[in-house]
């Protein structure tokens, strides 16, 4: 029987990114049942598609000794086809086609040179499809606001903090999109993080009263994530796995860059916006100095640009 091997990252940015290729591949190859490799923290975001047959989660170990582990698991196959976006030890294991990543392309972004992998022009954008169940079972941790309308979803962490956009910021721009005239007036706000990251997260819950925050800091795996995201109205956040996790729903995204590489990692399509720090490529952390508070990418900008990409997308009511 024809299989599939398909190693993935073990970040959740750039797993979810792969995300495009592995249903591309489920479609190309309906018949071909596909394992996929992946860190800890994805895994149930690919144990979610329909074809998958395996999902590995790789444990990390001392001198790459994970890899011979998850040979061992794999056992012997001679595989239809191996894609490797980890170029490790697995992607020499017998294959008739093998597809193996060689390093990035800073000039392009990630949907594209993922897709160049397989020796397609690309673009193949992230795809996350939760299920009816998922989806009923998101409405539990939403409570009456799926019901209700319109929710804002925010992310203000990231995997390193001169990505993070300061939480009074996130403060600012949430109750100017929710006030009354605003353009999600009186949505509900989700606030989503990774467990540790409350630090930054809480202080935005904190902000609002109960009847309109949702607190979902720590809570949910990467796939429950997803699934509140796609019953979200717009997410706004860092330069994050969230922020790909929502690109990947098709909800509209609003990323946060500075020193990233919004060219390779910005939010992907026509119902994401990509705002950077000016210079850019600094950090969009708030400096204190002295005399004043400089920030590299003002409340002020991110507030007038979100509303006006909204009311963009809200021309064509089959946007939003």
């Amino acid at each position: 029987m024809k299989r599939t091997l398909f190693v993935a990252s073990n970040r959740l940015g750039d797993a979810v990114l792969t995300t495009g290729v592995l249903h591309h591949l489920l479609e190309l190859e309906p018949e071909v049942p596909i394992t996929v490799v992946c860190g800890e923290i994805p895994k149930d975001i690919f144990e979610a598609v329909p074809g998958v047959e395996r999902v590995i989660a790789v444990k990390k170990r001392r001198y790459s000794m994970h890899w011979p582990e998850v040979a061992i698991d794999l056992g012997f196959v001679y595989w239809h086809r191996i894609v490797d976006f980890r170029s490790c030890l697995l992607g020499f294991l017998p294959a008739k086609q093998r597809s193996i990543w060689k390093g990035g392309n800073n000039s392009l972004h990630k949907v594209i040179a993922n897709a160049n992998l397989i020796g397609l022009d690309g673009p193949l954008p992230a795809k996350i499809i939760p299920t009816e169940f998922q989806i009923s079972e998101s409405r539990k941790w939403l409570e009456e606001a799926a019901a209700q309308g319109k929710i804002l979803a925010i992310a203000p962490t990231a995997n390193f903090y001169q990505k993070q956009w300061h939480y009074e910021n996130y403060i600012a721009l949430a109750k100017a999109l929710t006030k009354d005239g605003g353009i999600l007036n009186g949505a509900k706000i989700v606030v989503l993080g990774a467990p540790g990251e409350e630090d930054q997260a809480l202080p935005v819950v904190n902000a609002f009263d109960d009847s309109q925050v949702i607190n979902l800091i720590g809570k949910t795996t990467p796939m429950q994530a997803a699934t509140i995201l796609s019953q979200c109205t717009l997410f706004v956040g860092n330069d994050s796995g969230l922020m790909h996790t929502a690109t990947a729903v098709n909800i509209p995204t609003v990323g946060l860059f500075g020193i990233g590489m919004p060219k390779v990692y910005g939010p992907w399509g026509e119902r994401s916006l990509c705002l950077t720090s000016t210079p850019s490529g600094v950090p969009i952390t708030r400096e204190n100095t002295e005399d004043d508070v400089i920030e590299s990418l003002p409340v002020e900008t991110v507030i007038r640009e979100t509303e006006a990409f909204y009311r963009r997308l809200s021309r064509n009511l089959s946007d939003i």
